[in-house]
């Protein structure tokens, strides 16, 4: 897996709890940080604009505040808070950043993410927190789907 990657991962609070009384978590892969920021500012504004029911008129509006807190937020883990507070009841992001930062990090998701992997991946031995090593990335993000579905976060 390149270790340029980025990944936009999201539950589902509005349809899927409400409907069919399951969560619904999408995890989408880009090819780096700008891909992944162009990927927001269209894609995840058009799913929150359609969870909403916004009119176009109001998707521009969060487009714009959307990109706002892009440059005003560059680390990626406050941008989200701050993109979550305005997807609140409709979306949840969970991890918007770097393969690496999964890899490496010690914030709670890529830690959780770990454990999970250990678990799932390890010999037994390993320190959840331990770092995953680049050549086993590919394996870290075959965890995801699967923690993604059986985690709760």
């Amino acid at each position: 897996m390149d270790n340029q990657a980025w990944a936009l991962c999201f539950l589902d609070e509005g349809v899927a709890l409400s409907v069919i009384d399951r969560k619904e978590t999408r995890c989408q892969w880009l090819s780096d940080k700008e891909h992944a920021q162009e990927y927001i500012l269209e894609d995840y504004v058009s799913y929150v604009a359609e969870l909403g029911e916004l009119d176009n008129e109001q998707m521009a509006g969060a487009r714009e505040r959307f990109s706002l807190l892009m440059e005003q937020y560059p680390d990626p883990q406050v941008l989200t808070e701050y993109l979550n507070d305005l997807t609140v009841d409709l979306t949840r992001i969970l991890w918007f950043g770097s393969l690496q930062s999964l890899a490496q990090d010690y914030s709670d998701f890529p830690l959780a993410l770990r454990a999970y992997y250990w678990q799932e991946y390890g010999e037994g031995d390993e320190d959840p927190v331990t770092p995953v090593i680049e050549d086993d990335w590919i394996y870290l993000v075959e965890a995801m789907d699967d923690f993604l579905l059986q985690e709760d976060y």
